[in-house]
């Protein structure tokens, strides 16, 4: 054993090797590391469904005694030679000195290589003294090189030298196989290290230029701009200026009601740019719940046939439930996204994904490579949405058998905390509790995310549905504060509305092209509206629903638009907005104005007036021609 524990002692920072102090050892944390960095228990290697060559091991390291088996115990345990442990097979072909399918993959200098040879010196054990358990792992960085520290029962190891590192911007920041850090541009992102099952992370700000100024003392702060402006001060960058009235007020009445405003109320607003007064109004409308309750159905994957279920969430949010109650009745059953006959394990990642922001999938199968799920705890999960007859207290009744040693799982909640839980009854209202428990917080970062995507067209947490610990926000200060407002409401979406609605930061102008401020929220960008969004959008503004389909396609939804009967369709059949606009129209002058004011919301350009009111003073198909051509155009197409 002395000659593992010296090599286990190897140094981050490539001294020489020195004694170790005398430690327990375990073959899950001192060997089988070093084949996962290398790749030997990758998809494409021996991980794969059926290995390779006749070694087959766990993917990504997730079974490590079967994986102990195929190295040490596998065909006689031909693959190690105790007598003269460097012409083992599993170190010969590693190094590339035996034909070998994956070639070279040990550097034969390095540390796993030295770690893999004083293992088989030592009689290739699967534990010493017990083992080790792996408590956490933490990440600093020294100079350019990330360090790496595991948690064994209190006491700190540097497992630098085993750990997988990763970057969550490659733009920002590269991190190579051995930790060390490469600046590749300006921004904000982190460096990640994992090892075991667990997942550390540190973050890595690249200034665009000189500290931003800090807000003057004593100056009241939004809570949400507060952490907007110390990210812009840490990045270097100074915010765009805010938008015009014309434009907000539009923004405002597209994310809250679906439709531009009309001109009496884009004048209203303008003569009087009250933010507040306005959400407030909008919340109260029935557009507004028939547009987020669309927007609710779509977080909690309700399909499109099931229109009873999509109305019941849009009458909740009409009664002015909140997003936590709502989620609680879907927990509960009242709201039945997730309790239909079916897999249990359909129904455990529905509900993961819907309501917490989990993406727990890769555990059906196997230990997930790139979060702390691990099957067991994936199977416990899912044997809480066993399907069955339900007993007095809604407990459904079933069993859900372990794949391996085929004995029935107690049924578990997840630890989201990182703590142990204990078996207990499956039934709604125990789901209901563990979904809501303000203690871990997820449903609160989950659902404000997915609030902050609707109003911005991109999440702080990309893809929206996976809240782990190697795919951090974007800016987890802006996170934070949104998941904060949405626990003080008690998840009440117009509160939460109107807490963003009254930023600074929702207020920004577009960035100019090519300018790197709209990527960090210095600036807003400018975004496509959807297919259903832009039907809403065109039925408010001319009047009449537009008819047919546009396509998923771009090229399918610029033909259906420029050719189709979408747009040409519903303006030739008369009696909309702007029949009435030219018909009523006291001059040629007034139609242009009043065309552009209902459509995009701002009077027209000089160069506008020059260039279109000909088209104005001609006859009605020509003007009607004209306003398919700015409800086709990109302005009106996009939210700005």
């Amino acid at each position: 054993m002395k000659a593992a524990l010296v090599v286990f002692g190897l140094c981050v920072g490539g001294l020489s090797w020195q004694p170790a102090p005398s430690k327990a050892f375990d073959f899950r944390y001192d060997v089988l590391p070093f084949l996962q960095r290398h790749g030997c228990a990758s998809a494409y290697c021996h991980g794969g469904g059926t290995g390779q060559g006749g070694m087959r091991l766990s993917l990504f390291g997730g079974a490590p005694l079967d994986d102990y088996g195929q190295i040490a115990v596998a065909f006689g345990g031909r693959r190690i030679d105790l007598r003269e442990p460097g012409q083992s097979l599993l170190l010969q072909k590693g190094l590339g000195r035996l034909d070998h399918g994956g070639g070279r993959r040990l550097p034969r200098d390095g540390a796993a290589a030295r770690a893999l040879s004083a293992w088989i010196e030592d009689g290739a054990p699967w534990q010493r003294d017990g083992g080790r358990d792996l408590r956490g792992l933490q990440l600093r960085r020294d100079g350019a090189r990330l360090v790496a520290e595991a948690d064994f029962d209190g006491v700190p190891e540097d497992v630098s030298d085993r750990a997988l590192f990763s970057s969550s911007d490659p733009l920002v920041v590269d991190v190579d196989e051995e930790g060390m850090l490469a600046t590749k541009g300006p921004g904000m992102a982190y460096a990640i290290a994992r090892f075991g099952s667990a997942t550390a992370r540190l973050a890595v700000v690249n200034r665009f230029g000189a500290p931003a100024a800090a807000s003057a003392e004593g100056e009241v702060v939004h809570a949400l701009d507060a952490a907007w402006r110390r990210d812009l001060e840490a990045l270097g960058l100074q915010p765009v200026a805010a938008a015009a009235p014309q434009r907000l007020v539009r923004r405002l009445y597209l994310d809250l009601i679906g439709r531009p405003p009309t001109p009496a109320e884009l004048d209203r607003f303008v003569a009087q740019p009250d933010v507040e007064a306005t959400v407030r109004e909008l919340t109260r409308r029935p557009a507004f719940a028939a547009v987020w309750g669309a927007h609710l159905a779509e977080w909690l994957e309700v399909p499109a046939a099931n229109v009873a279920l999509r109305h019941r969430l849009t009458a909740a949010l009409a009664a002015g439930e909140t997003l936590r109650a709502i989620a609680a009745r879907v927990a509960g059953g009242d709201l039945p996204t997730a309790a239909a006959a079916g897999d249990p394990r359909d129904r455990a990642e529905l509900v993961a994904r819907t309501l917490l922001g989990l993406r727990i999938g890769c555990a059906r199968c196997h230990d997930h490579p790139g979060d702390r799920w691990q099957r067991r705890e994936y199977e416990a999960f899912s044997a809480a949405f066993v399907a069955g007859k339900a007993g007095g207290d809604g407990a459904m009744v079933g069993q859900v058998f372990d794949a391996d040693t085929g004995q029935p799982v107690p049924p578990r909640w997840l630890s989201l905390d990182g703590g142990s839980v204990a078996a207990q009854p499956a039934n709604r209202a125990t789901l209901a509790a563990f979904v809501l428990d303000r203690g871990h917080g997820r449903l609160a970062r989950h659902f404000a995310n997915r609030v902050f995507a609707e109003l911005f067209g991109r999440g702080l947490v990309e893809p929206l549905d996976d809240h782990r610990l190697g795919n951090p926000a974007r800016s987890e200060a802006l996170l934070a504060a949104l998941a904060a407002e949405f626990e003080r409401s008690g998840g009440d979406l117009p509160a939460l509305l109107l807490f963003v609605a009254t930023s600074r930061l929702y207020a920004l102008d577009l960035a100019p092209d090519g300018d790197p401020r709209g990527a960090w929220f210095a600036a807003r960008r400018s975004r496509a509206l959807s297919n259903a969004a832009y039907a809403r959008a065109v039925g408010a503004v001319v009047g009449r629903d537009p008819a047919g389909d546009l396509g998923t396609e771009p090229l399918a939804r610029e033909l259906a638009l420029r050719n189709g009967d979408f747009l040409r369709g519903v303006l030739d059949r008369g009696g909309t907005t702007i029949d009435a606009l030219f018909e009523f129209g006291a001059a040629p002058r007034e139609r242009l104005d009043e065309l552009w004011r209902t459509v995009l919301s701002r009077a027209p350009r000089p160069d506008e007036v020059a260039e279109f009111l000909p088209l104005a003073s001609a006859d009605l198909a020509a003007f009607r021609d004209l306003a398919m051509a700015l409800l086709s155009g990109r302005e009106f197409r996009h939210e700005r």
